[in-house]
């Protein structure tokens, strides 16, 4: 049985904003549909609103994941940490 007792904080931001990246990228499509169906968007303010949801998720990942981290880390020194059962190939 192992015990993560530490978590890098900035490892985990980077981490986290790449896949909250990667996520906005899949759905930022539906999410103009929904918006487009509310009124006609034209070509720039669609772009606009690509890439506002792209870096805003993005932002948004990096910032919660080192926030995670950190918190984290405190609770983990109080509590002893999340156990896991770890095996090796």
């Amino acid at each position: 049985m192992g015990r993560i007792t530490l978590l890098n904080s900035k490892s985990l931001a980077k981490v986290l904003g790449l896949i909250y990246l990667i996520l906005a990228l899949i759905f930022s499509p539906f999410i103009l549909l929904m918006m487009s169906a509310e009124g006609a968007l034209g070509l720039t303010e669609s772009i606009i609103i690509i890439i506002v949801v792209i870096l805003f998720y993005g932002i948004a990942g990096a910032i919660g994941g080192f926030l995670i981290g950190v918190i984290y880390n405190f609770v983990a020194k109080k509590v002893g940490g999340i156990e896991m059962e770890i095996e090796t190939a």
